[in-house]
C-alpha cells in the first residue's frame, strides 16, 4: 500500500475556488484501478490550509493517477494559487516501530 499526505498553504481566499472544481476531480479519481482512497480535508485552524490523503494500491497505481487528464487539469488549477506544499509518504506505525 502507498499512503500520503498532502498539505497545502494557499493563497488568501482561493481554497473555496479549488473546493469547487474538488468534488469532480475526486470521483474521477475514486474510479481509477488501484485507488483505495482519495479525500480533502480543510484544517479547522487555518482556513487557507488544505490536506489531501490518498492511499493507493502501490506506487504505480498513484504514478497511473498522475497521467490521467483529470489529474494534470485539477493539479495546474489548484498549484496557481499555493503559498507551499508538503509531500509527506505515511505507513501505519506499529507497536514495534
Amino acid at each position: 500500500m502507498y499512503k500520503f499526505i498532502i498539505t497545502i498553504d494557499l493563497q488568501k481566499d482561493t481554497r473555496d475556488m479549488i473546493l469547487a472544481r474538488a468534488p469532480a476531480a475526486q470521483k474521477a479519481t475514486r474510479e481509477e484501478p488501484g485507488c483505495i482512497a482519495y479525500d480533502f480535508y480543510t484544517c479547522t485552524d487555518n482556513p487557507d490550509r488544505l490536506v489531501f490523503v490518498e492511499t493507493w494500491h502501490d506506487e504505480a497505481a498513484h504514478a497511473d493517477h498522475m497521467e490521467y487528464e483529470h489529474t494534470k487539469e485539477f493539479i495546474a488549477f489548484h498549484e496557481q494559487f499555493h503559498k507551499s506544499l508538503t509531500f509527506e509518504t505515511i505507513n501505519v506505525a506499529s507497536s514495534t516501530d
